[in-house]
């Protein structure tokens, strides 16, 4: 395996010590895409919201730190991001307000209609069966349920085989049964957000 391909196994799923290296640079390199998100969802009080993929878990920590009366969850596949953001937010863990878990995506292990808010960042572009995964999330959202992605425009154009474009994406969000979509993108950046219709 060449570097350039390990490096991208590493942002996939990250282990070992260089896994370690790039949670944390994930953590602070993101910030503007983590406040993209934050900005483009409604949260209120007792609300329920799990983030896919959490990496660091950065986005948890701020979320946390910004709103007091609701649950924060996420799930990850990768061991070594299970332990940093364990390690993260070690203070928030231990008061009940964020607890995570390693999983896969196409098997989120919550029951129907769990979740007010799923959100994703920078990771849904390196997600096989994203037809799959998306449905699942729509399984553990409730009606009227918020899930958005962001990412790098840069990244998606790379990694993305299909459902590349706004219009490709929003016709995908549709199929699945979620309406009132709104795709919006800045320079670099781009969201979609959906909420479930049933």
């Amino acid at each position: 395996m060449g570097l350039f391909d390990y490096l991208i196994q590493q942002s996939i799923k990250p282990k070992g010590r260089f896994g370690r290296i790039m949670l944390k640079i994930m953590n602070n390199a993101h910030r503007n895409i983590f406040k993209l998100g934050i900005e483009n969802i409604d949260i209120y009080e007792n609300y329920k919201l799990l983030e896919l993929g959490f990496g660091g878990g950065g986005v948890l920590k701020l979320l946390s730190k910004k709103y007091n009366n609701i649950e924060l969850y996420g799930i990850d596949f990768s061991e070594e991001a299970l332990k940093i953001a364990n390690k993260n937010n070690r203070k928030e863990i231990k008061h009940g307000k964020i607890k995570l878990l390693q999983a896969d995506i196409e098997k989120i292990p919550f029951s129907n209609n769990y979740f007010e808010v799923i959100m994703a960042f920078q990771t849904h572009y390196y997600w096989q069966n994203l037809e799959k995964k998306i449905e699942e999330v729509y399984r553990v959202l409730k009606k009227d349920g918020q899930f958005i992605i962001v990412a790098e425009k840069y990244k998606i154009n790379y990694h993305t085989k299909e459902f590349k474009t706004e219009n490709g994406i929003t016709e995908l969000f549709k199929n699945i049964g979620f309406n009132q979509i709104r795709y919006g993108e800045s320079k670099y950046n781009m969201y979609i957000k959906g909420i479930k219709s049933e």
